[in-house]
């Protein structure tokens, strides 16, 4: 009874699906890719970032990692202080539909499809979750509190609270948090974040986070030079691949761009600005309803989009405290997420998006039972009308039943902004 009681969630894993999931998650995969690749002109080396998110090779990789592997969830988790532990952080956030199914035992059928779909590739061992040492979630929304219970019966799970607001009482609050994580994972990895480990990987991550910048400002300059998909696709390999080979990859992709032409007149295509709920592979299907119909997807704010890796850490002095200090607030006055209490400065940010980007429309992508994003729809959908900017809202989870209906409503909304 003890132990029933300790373990309050616990479900067997799904040992003998797990091969009919990789097999399903692959050919999702594949889907998005054909899909993709009808697209007049894609980089060259796009390839590579193809083959890591099928993520057959990198888990293979990681698998003989002998250090250790943290999972995380959202953009709120500060990847300096894991790497400057010798660890490797994976992030957990998962957009395929099938693992929703497998977890609807424990979590009913109205609740975030992508806290069910991250749950469900846990209990199915088929994924990096399976590799994974511990979990630090952060608490920006009801569903993924209760994960982060749930989750604590299968591996150790570190909670990071975020503030309601950007106050300086809250800013200080959040401080502690990033200590205390700090001393969370120097206790589980037994390994001292120094001084010096925290500079490196603060320079590493700036590194990486300034070329993702240099790429923005090419699509910016020429958004005809690579597909909104395909830029997501980089930027969502970043959360499993390797940083170092990462970030050669990219500056091999940003050289290539920068001596390419577009193969497209810079009015051919209505220009779409997305925005709203996390899209996260292999749940494109929106995002190929709208590359299908012939629009450009040219910039996004998604937080598993150009929000996870856009802002920098930059200390004004390499002492610990200082590191620490610039790490908490750049992941902190950074964010957008709608999990404030005010959230004008997300508001600000599409609009400057609009403008640099001279967008024709914005798609707001809203997950089903999303209740943040939901809620701030209608607060952008009058300012955008206000400036007479045409917004469309797509209400969806991770099932294809309601693909037609979404294709029909996009392709009304794209003849409207042609006319």
């Amino acid at each position: 009874m003890k132990e029933i009681l300790e373990r309050r969630y616990t479900l067997t894993p799904f040992k003998k699906e797990i091969k009919g999931l990789k097999d399903a998650f692959r050919r999702a995969s594949l889907r998005n890719l054909d899909s993709m690749r009808k697209r007049g002109f894609r980089p060259k080396n796009i390839s590579y970032y193809e083959e890591v998110i099928l993520g057959e090779k990198r888990y293979e990789e990681l698998k003989g990692f002998s250090g250790r592997i943290i999972g995380y969830f959202c953009t709120f988790i500060p990847q300096e202080l894991i790497y400057a532990a010798r660890a490797i952080p994976i992030r957990l956030c998962s957009g395929f539909y099938d693992t929703v199914l497998v977890c609807e035992e424990i979590l009913a059928k109205d609740i975030c499809p992508l806290v069910k779909s991250s749950f469900g590739f846990k209990i199915s061992a088929s994924s990096y979750f399976e590799l994974c040492d511990a979990v630090i979630l952060p608490t920006p929304c009801d569903p993924k509190k209760k994960l982060i219970e749930i989750l604590s019966d299968y591996l150790p799970v570190w909670v990071l609270k975020i503030p309601q607001d950007k106050t300086s009482s809250s800013k200080e609050i959040w401080l502690e948090e990033i200590k205390s994580l700090k001393e969370r994972i120097e206790d589980f990895t037994k390994t001292k974040l120094t001084r010096q480990r925290l500079e490196e990987t603060i320079k590493l991550i700036h590194k990486r986070q300034t070329l993702f910048r240099q790429l923005y400002e090419i699509r910016r300059a020429n958004p005809y030079l690579m597909g909104g998909r395909d830029f997501l696709l980089v930027i969502q390999t970043s959360f499993y691949d390797d940083i170092e080979r990462w970030i050669d990859k990219t500056e091999e992709l940003c050289k290539q761009l920068s001596k390419e032409k577009t193969h497209f007149k810079t009015d051919e295509k209505i220009k779409i600005l997305v925005t709203g709920s996390p899209i996260i592979w292999p749940n494109f299907k929106l995002l190929n309803i709208i590359e299908d119909l012939g629009a450009e997807i040219v910039c996004d704010d998604l937080c598993s989009g150009t929000q996870s890796l856009y802002n920098l850490v930059e200390p004004d002095e390499p002492t610990t405290d200082v590191m620490l200090g610039a790490i908490a607030d750049g992941y902190l006055l950074s964010s957008v997420c709608p999990c404030f209490i005010e959230n004008n400065d997300r508001i600000d940010r599409v609009l400057n998006l609009i403008e640099e980007f001279r967008v024709g429309g914005v798609i707001y992508h809203s997950l089903r039972l999303c209740q943040l994003y939901e809620i701030e729809s209608h607060r952008l959908r009058l300012i955008l009308k206000e400036k007479k900017i045409p917004m469309l809202t797509i209400h969806t989870d991770y099932s294809q039943e309601d693909t037609e209906q979404i294709k029909t409503r996009v392709e009304a909304f794209l003849e409207m902004l042609k006319r």
